[in-house]
């Protein structure tokens, strides 16, 4: 029986705290990981030790921005605050229909991001101060629908709230 391929997601920023939080979560059976991180010797350290404590997981390491995202089916921004404008900048040629997240403090979606990647499906990803707790927004309910399952299969409990332009 042919194995069913498997959803690609992109982690940019994956050696920053978040990012390593998140490969190692969503790694496993479930995903295609790109780890994507201009930090070449940790991205090869989390690729390795992700290999060692879970053997079957797919895991790819990109240094280049635009072509991990071009290939994922998901874009998870593990990045500072101060740098998602210029990936976005960076992705909106190969992020157009794709779910994007932005991991986020902040209470609102920069605006920004939403004029830089019109024609991407955004999903914001705050943490709760309960632990393993993630409230996702977004204005597909598709998309929303998807990181939170997400989120879930990682150990997370996720909470969707409502759109982003509220």
């Amino acid at each position: 029986m042919a194995k069913m391929s498997r959803k690609t997601i992109a982690i940019v920023g994956a050696t920053e705290n978040k990012g390593i939080e998140f490969a190692y979560k969503l790694s496993g059976d479930d995903y295609r990981l790109l780890l994507i991180s201009n930090d070449s010797e940790k991205l090869s350290h989390l690729s390795e030790s992700i290999g060692v404590e879970k053997p079957n997981a797919e895991v790819d390491t990109l240094e280049c921005v635009k072509d991990g995202c071009w290939e994922a089916d998901v874009v998870i921004l593990a990045v500072a605050c101060s740098e998602e404008k210029m990936v976005a900048q960076v992705i909106k040629e190969v992020a157009t229909q794709k779910i994007v997240v932005i991991v986020s403090e902040e209470r609102n979606l920069p605006e920004e991001l939403q004029h830089i990647l019109p024609y991407s499906k955004l999903v914001k990803v705050s943490f709760s101060p309960y632990l393993n707790e993630v409230i996702i927004s977004g204005n597909n309910e598709e998309a929303n629908e998807e990181v939170s399952e997400i989120f879930n299969q990682a150990g997370y409990h996720s909470i969707i709230t409502q759109s982003l332009n509220h």
